[in-house]
């Protein structure tokens, strides 16, 4: 499904409404643009013109496209046949500048050297796109932007959004015990039949790894447990 219908903004100063703006890799994006370059700009984008991306992608590029002013209905404007054009010289850069400036009023509203990557991905809520959605819109603009030479501060570029607005408390608070558990687990119990035995304690050392996850942990003491039930059901059955 194609997110390109126009929503009401409420972030972001200068955009009342705003469309979804592109989600798909900056550099699909840029592959699309050379494509044009070298096949020729067609009177129309369709299937045939995108068939050397995938379905999703297509949907997606379309959205893009829509989205920057570049493609009305399935027609090229000409904004793209300048971009394409200009693809590969010294003229692509302030092309793109110029379109970004135009797309993205509500990302431009606020510092980009100085903001906050909350700050940053609030503006973004000017297009009603969804986390998952905005989170690879953000992404694009940013390699867009660097590409075009917009100024952005180190915050926006290596600081990264809390997603604790996703994760209620309570469920925070359910999901960090059962972590604990696992980290601080003992050892399974040394009895006689594991005395001879190395393959639990390697198992134990594993879960002590400082980059397992908790899932995988919890796995290894899962398997642990029953090593350890089998030979104790074992040496039963030998009494």
């Amino acid at each position: 499904m194609e997110h390109d219908e126009q929503v009401s903004g409420n972030g972001g100063a200068g955009a009342a409404t705003a469309t979804i703006p592109p989600y798909i890799p900056f550099q699909t994006f840029l592959t699309f643009l050379k494509q044009l370059k070298t096949d020729g700009l067609p009177p129309q984008i369709d299937k045939s013109v995108l068939s050397k991306f995938s379905g999703g992608t297509q949907g997606q590029l379309k959205v893009a496209l829509k989205a920057l002013g570049l493609m009305d209905e399935s027609r090229p404007t000409d904004d793209l046949e300048a971009l394409v054009d200009a693809f590969d010289t010294p003229d692509f850069e302030p092309l793109l500048l110029k379109l970004l400036h135009r797309t993205y009023p509500y990302v431009f509203a606020i510092d980009l050297t100085t903001a906050t990557p909350t700050m940053f991905a609030d503006s973004f809520k000017a297009t009603g796109a969804k986390e998952d959605v905005s989170r690879k819109c953000r992404t694009f603009f940013l390699h867009a932007a660097k590409r075009a030479g917009v100024p952005l501060g180190n915050r926006i570029l290596t600081g990264s959004v809390p997603r604790a607005a996703n994760t209620s408390p309570k469920t925070r608070r359910k999901s960090k015990p059962k972590d604990d558990a696992t980290k601080g687990m003992p050892p399974p119990p040394a009895g006689k039949s594991m005395s001879n035995e190395a393959m639990e304690y390697k198992l134990v050392d594993l879960m002590k790894e400082p980059d397992i996850e908790a899932d995988q942990r919890e796995a290894i003491w899962t398997l642990i447990q029953y090593l350890t039930s089998k030979k104790a059901k074992k040496a039963a059955d030998q009494k």
